[in-house]
């Protein structure tokens, strides 16, 4: 008998990622992705996701040669975050995820180990998407009190596959289904990503940087980041990478590092519910809302002044 991979017992019938056909899907305020991906605590997820997209060996190239990452690790992170995210929130997301597709296509080259990379390469670019759609799910799974049902890790996964439909690019990497894309999620680990330059560099800040001048707080908390910033984000830095990713590249986790960062997870579980909605929201998110709402306005004010003009009937 072969021992090749066998089919997920638990999704029968589920159409292969070439027999799908990906049609445009609404995302709005009632959407899971609209509501977790825009919110502060994505930043709790984020770093992880970095590292991740730095151990694919593709993207950490393009990011070694075509960033001042070395030199300005945060840069990267404030100039893209905002564009990755107007692709759900912009008022044209399409148009948003079209110049974020544009930007990468001068992204090409040879990495440390002499092979050609090109950042628009459908499994490269799919990658750096599907580490995002991860962050995600990771606010929703360790951060949010709220416990997604088997119905709604579907429903996010396909709003987070129309996320990426908006760049414009072929939709063939992209797996069939919340399963198949577990299954990528887990061969991309053990098989595809490397201890590139690039993510070395960023494990290695993570793991000792203690003066990390993070360019999104307020500069007066600067001489207090080392005793409060600086060990929050190497616990989520860390923490938030897959055991199996750790254990591959034998990146340091203690068992009261692991503690500590459950604690983390429970404290802002619970301290989220007091937070006012409004202050919740990062300010992409927060436009986006503001945009939304101006646009229902317009259309209400333009909806009854067509009401208004038009006669009415007499008896």
């Amino acid at each position: 008998m072969s021992q090749g991979r066998q089919p997920d017992r638990r999704q029968p019938d589920r159409p292969r990622r070439d027999q799908v056909r990906w049609e445009p899907r609404p995302i709005g305020p009632d959407s899971l992705l609209w509501r977790y991906a825009g919110d502060r605590r994505l930043a709790l997820a984020g770093l992880s996701a970095g590292i991740m997209q730095l151990l694919h060996p593709a993207i950490g190239a393009g990011v070694a040669e075509h960033s001042a990452f070395f030199s300005d690790p945060w840069d990267r992170i404030v100039r893209s975050i905002p564009q990755i995210l107007g692709v759900i929130y912009d008022p044209d997301p399409e148009a948003t995820g079209h110049r974020v597709r544009d930007h990468h296509r001068r992204i090409n080259g040879i990495d440390h180990r002499g092979r050609p990379y090109r950042a628009l390469e459908p499994a490269t670019f799919w990658w750096a998407h599907a580490t995002f759609q991860h962050a995600v799910k990771q606010v929703a799974d360790r951060f949010d009190p709220h416990r997604l049902t088997a119905a709604e890790r579907d429903d996010l996964y396909l709003d987070g596959v129309e996320w990426y439909r908006r760049y414009g690019v072929t939709m063939r990497p992209v797996p069939a289904g919340y399963w198949e894309f577990r299954a990528e999620w887990k061969r991309c680990c053990a098989e595809v990503l490397e201890l590139t330059p690039a993510a070395e560099r960023a494990i290695d800040i993570a793991l000792h940087s203690r003066s990390l001048n993070v360019p999104f707080l307020p500069a007066w908390t600067r001489p207090f980041q080392p005793l409060t910033v600086t060990p929050v984000l190497r616990l989520t830095a860390i923490g938030g990478l897959p055991g199996a990713v750790r254990e591959r590249f034998g990146i340091p986790w203690r068992i009261d590092e692991e503690v500590e960062y459950r604690a983390l997870q429970i404290g802002i579980r619970e301290a989220w519910r007091l937070i006012p909605g409004p202050m919740r929201l990062g300010p992409t998110a927060a436009a986006g809302n503001r945009a939304l709402r101006e646009r229902n306005r317009t259309a209400a004010a333009a909806a009854a002044a067509q009401f208004e003009s038009e006669p009415t009937g007499t008896a």
